[in-house]
């Protein structure tokens, strides 16, 4: 979870992964940390990057893993890029 400790306007996300990486995901924001939305959901993750267009407005942003690319492993983000104004 990313605090961006005021509420912006969120036009892109760019998520580099490790190899433990994600096959389904979504990034999800929140003006509040208790009610979260989903801006975009994939089912389909190959790790590398991932470079996200989204229309979000929030202050928090998260990305919630729901199927791991590797079984024994968890999820493993590098880098987390959060764009917008």
């Amino acid at each position: 979870m990313d605090d961006l400790g005021a509420s912006r306007t969120l036009d892109r996300v760019r998520l580099t992964w490790e190899a433990a990486y994600a096959r389904t995901y979504q990034i999800q924001v929140s003006p509040d940390n208790a009610t979260w939305s989903t801006v975009h959901t994939t089912t389909t993750g190959d790790g590398g990057v991932d470079d996200i267009a989204i229309s979000a407005t929030g202050r928090y942003l998260r990305v919630h893993g729901t199927q791991r690319a590797l079984p024994a492993y968890g999820y493993s983000l590098w880098e987390l890029e959060v764009h917008g104004s």
